[in-house]
Formats: structure tokens, sequence, C-alpha cells
């Protein structure tokens, strides 16, 4: 018996001496002393509590799950337990457990915010957007103010882009507290999809101001000067994002793209090799490095680029995603293909794009010219056709039906249809010189088709008469 009191006491004093070396930042010796207290009593919830805690701030997320889990079974109440083991659901990916976890939460304290918050951002990430306000509307009968689900609504509205909600949702939980992290930031996240750039900026430098390093901030703050025309001042803030975070992929893709607009390919390609090297499988990536090569001569290594994402052999390109945010990195890359003699990635390239991005015109114009290169004239005509019903005076599509029409004007049909598309072309752009030497090419061709028809019937009538002088002499 005095044995077991003393076991008990020992642990009692394992549990005293991690509070401490938690509060000291020493967690690994305090999940340790967390671990042999555990030893000797395993049936403490509230000590499974405080190792899946100290586990979390350690980062060892995976771990903590299985102790929050314990500190549940042992201690079905333990609200705080319930809340921890449903924040470690949702970096498990396991959303439903989450929300079931934040309900019985809410059943323990309905005054506490947090099972109402992470509800929400659960709900949110599953796309049950109804139900997420569901709970918003349900934590506002609890609690006199709620910024936390002010904050998780905003998001949820963001997914939906009803970006005006979102914008108030975000202002009135940063009037509820002004100090929560990463807010302002995401509300100028939204204002800059909104379209807002100067609402953006002012907010984004209000949260550079109270976060100097923060590099969610930065990279925001610099698409926003980037839409703003600062390129320069966007520039700055990407390199300090590198400096402080060298490995941050994101930063290095927007300094490659500058670079790239800026014609500097050299430092493009440097920046789009870095994030590659960094483990980023992004599609997106790849067409850009690929775009900077042809542009700098680099034939052969963008070929052999694009014949390790298209090739032969490889399966059904599904780039579309790839490419949504930005389609002039497809066009980018097709119009590469094209210069490096592959024109049936080209079109493979811009198929997928076209699905994604149906009203750019500037996809269809370049899809027409593919089509065309690779003797598609079935898919080129009708590429011309979806293009010009974006714009009927279109220059570039009207000239490609017209040099298709020519290149392939060798019966009196085609001759008609090649008139025909350079007459519009000229209708539309009279000082356009290319319809010019165009119509004087089918011109030519006409002439010589009715020179031709014309030989032909001369032929035709010598060797009837030929014919009938036989007869007259037999």
């Amino acid at each position: 018996m005095p044995s077991d009191s003393n076991e008990w006491m020992s642990a009692e004093a394992r549990v005293e001496r991690a509070r401490g070396l938690f509060q000291s930042g020493k967690l690994e010796e305090a999940a340790a002393e967390l671990r042999r207290a555990l030893a000797s009593e395993p049936d403490r919830g509230d000590w499974h509590h405080n190792l899946a805690v100290t586990l979390d701030a350690l980062g060892r997320h995976a771990e903590a799950l299985p102790a929050y889990e314990c500190a549940i079974e042992l201690s079905p109440g333990h609200v705080h337990a319930l809340l921890g083991a449903a924040q470690a659901s949702i970096r498990a990916g396991d959303l439903d457990r989450c929300v079931r976890y934040c309900e019985r939460a809410a059943k323990g304290d309905q005054k506490i915010e947090a099972a109402y918050s992470l509800r929400i951002m659960a709900l949110g990430m599953l796309q049950k957007y109804e139900d997420a306000e569901s709970v918003y509307f349900l934590a506002q009968q609890y609690l006199t103010e709620f910024p936390l689900c002010l904050a998780e609504m905003a998001n949820v509205l963001a997914q939906q882009e009803k970006f005006d909600r979102a914008i108030w949702c975000y202002r009135e939980s940063l009037a509820q507290n002004p100090k929560l992290p990463t807010v302002k930031t995401r509300l100028g996240v939204v204002l800059l999809r909104a379209g807002q750039l100067e609402s953006a900026h002012q907010v984004l430098m209000q949260a550079l101001r109270e976060q100097p390093g923060d590099a969610g901030t930065l990279l925001a703050l610099g698409r926003v000067l980037e839409g703003l025309g600062r390129a320069s001042e966007a520039e700055e803030k990407y390199r300090r994002i590198v400096e402080l975070e060298p490995a941050n992929a994101v930063a290095h893709v927007r300094l490659g793209n500058m670079a790239l607009r800026a014609g500097r390919l050299d430092e493009a390609r440097a920046n789009y090799t870095l994030v590659i090297a960094l483990g980023v499988s992004d599609m997106s990536v790849r067409l850009s490095l690929i775009e900077a090569l042809t542009r700098s001569g680099a034939l052969v290594e963008a070929g052999r680029h694009l014949d390790e994402l298209f090739g032969k052999g490889k399966a059904k390109f599904s780039g579309g995603a790839a490419i949504a945010e930005d389609p002039s990195i497809a066009l980018g890359a097709a119009g590469a293909a094209i210069e490096c003699g592959r024109p049936a990635i080209a079109v493979r390239i811009l198929v997928a794009a076209a699905q994604r991005h149906p009203k750019d015109e500037r996809i269809w114009i370049r899809l027409t010219r593919a089509q065309f290169e690779v003797g598609n004239q079935r898919g080129a005509r009708r590429a011309a056709r979806r293009s010009l019903r974006l714009n009927r005076t279109c220059v570039e599509t009207l000239h490609n039906i017209a040099v298709d029409a020519v290149a392939h004007g060798k019966t009196t049909r085609e001759l008609k249809r090649a008139h025909a598309a350079v007459t519009r072309g000229l209708l539309h752009h009279p000082t356009e010189q290319g319809f010019r030497r165009l119509r004087l090419r089918i011109i030519t061709l006409r002439m010589h088709a009715a020179l031709g028809r014309a030989h032909a019937l001369l032929l035709q009538s010598i060797t009837r008469l030929r014919e009938w002088f036989t007869m007259q002499r037999l």
C-alpha cells in the first residue's frame, strides 16, 4: 500500500514538473515527463489532454490526435479535449469527425466560441455552405461577441465568391477583436479578388505594420501592387519574402512571372528551375519554364520538357486545372510548342485551356493556328468559328481562315471560299496589307483556274473535231 501511494505521488510530481517545463519552452522534456506519469496512472484523462497539447505545440499533430481521443474516452465531457481533437481532425483531413467533436463540445459548454468557429471551418471545407451558415446563426444565439465565427464565416463566403458579405464579416470580426492574427491579410486578399485594389492596399499595409515579416501579407501586398501597375514595388515585396524564406516557392514563381513578362529570360528560368527543384510539381510552372526556354532560344531543352509532359505514351492531358488561374501560361506554352515543331502538343494544351476559358478569344485564335499546323482543317475551322463568335472582326482569325482557304484553293469551290474569307477581312480591315496580298493571290489563282478550264475546253473541242474529220473520211 505505501508503495502504491509513493508511485501515485511520483506521477503527480512528474505532471507538475512537466507543467513547468512546458511554460519554459522545454517541450520535449515536458512530453517525456507526461509519458512517464501516464505509465504510472494511465486512466488520467486530464494528463492525456496535457500530453496532446504538448505534442501539438511540438508540431507532432499525428501523435496528438490519439492522445486527445484517450482524454475524451476517459473524460467524455472534457470540452478542451474535444476541441483539441476537433483541430487535430482538421489537420488529419477528417472533417466530419471534427464536426462531431465540435457538436459534443457545444453541448458541454454553449458559451465557448471555438465549438462553433471550428465547425464553420470544417463545414466550409466540406462545401456544406448552408450548414456552415446555420452554425454561424446558432453562435449568435449564445454569444454576445463572436469574432472567430465572423472570420470563419467570411472565409466560407469568400469560397463562394460572395465578396461583399465576406468583406463585411471580416470588418466586423476586426471590430470585435482587432488583434486577431491573419484576419487583416485575409480581408486584403478578398478585397483584391473583388477588384478593390486601393482598399486592399490600405488594409495590407496596416497588416504589414503589425506583422512586418509575415510572408502571407507580403505576398498578398505584392499581388495588389502588381494590379496597381507598381511592378517594381511588387518585386521588392517578393524579394523580401525570399530573403525571409529562401524556399518560398510561391514568391519565386511570382518573381519568375514578372521576369518573364519583362523579358529577363535568364532570371525567369532560374526562378522556375529553383521552384521545380523544391519539389513543386505545378503544371503552370513547367509550362512557364518552357516558354522562357523557347523565348531565349533554348529550343532543344524546351522540346525535351514538352516531350516529358506531353510526349508519346503519355496519358491524356488533363491540365485544365493547372492553367485555370492564368490562361496566358497555356498560350505561352502552346506558342512554345509550335516554335519547337510540336503543334500536336500545342493543340492538346489549348483544347484543355479552351474548356476552362471558353470565352477567351486568344485561346481560340491560337488553337485555330495550331490545328492548321497539324493539318486538321475541320478542327481549325471549328476553332475559327468559335473565335468569330466572340469577335466577328478578329484580324488574326479572319487571316488564318483566308490563308487556309488560299492554301487549299485548288477547286472553284475552295477559291470561292478563299475569296469570301478575304472579302470579309477587307470589309472589317480595309487597310490590312495581309488581306490585300491574299486577294491578289486569289485573283491569280482564279485566273490560272480560268485559263486551265479554257485550255481543257480547247483540248476537248480539238479532240471532237478530230473525231468528226475521222468519221467524215470513213
